[in-house]
């Protein structure tokens, strides 16, 4: 099994509708995105990095984080903080697809601004955990 310890840099992220017809990218052209996984815990910023939006356009931002699983193809993380209060105490499953240094997370389809979508997002490893000082 590969683990996911490490820090990521979101690349690109794609979406579907229901009916599996591709939607607009979910974080803008240019999606900005770090997930650092280590010591059993993992935290996860995600938001749309566009330059400008347009007035009519809301930023989408995501941010959560707590204890981790990882079995080689789902990570399940217990959520212990996060943007939207929700999440906390609730669990986030994701299906992984490792190949390299490349990463694939697929989370459940499920309801966003109403409609149900499947969503697809591409990390890249930037580092490896480094050691940490002892104080």
């Amino acid at each position: 099994m590969n683990s996911v310890d490490g820090i990521w840099m979101l690349q690109q992220a794609h979406a579907w509708d229901g009916n599996g017809q591709p939607l607009g990218a979910p974080y803008g052209q240019r999606p900005m995105g770090t997930i650092v996984f280590e010591n059993g815990r993992m935290l996860a910023a995600l938001c749309n990095g566009d330059a400008d939006l347009g007035s009519a356009t809301r930023r989408e931002y995501s941010s959560y984080g707590g204890t981790y699983s990882f079995d080689g193809k789902i990570l399940e993380v217990l959520v212990d903080i996060a943007s939207d209060p929700t999440r906390i105490g609730g669990r986030q499953v994701r299906e992984v697809v490792l190949e390299g240094r490349r990463m694939t997370l697929r989370p459940p389809t499920r309801a966003y601004g109403g409609a149900p979508q499947q969503r697809e997002l591409l990390w890249e490893r930037v580092a490896d955990i480094p050691a940490r000082l002892d104080t």
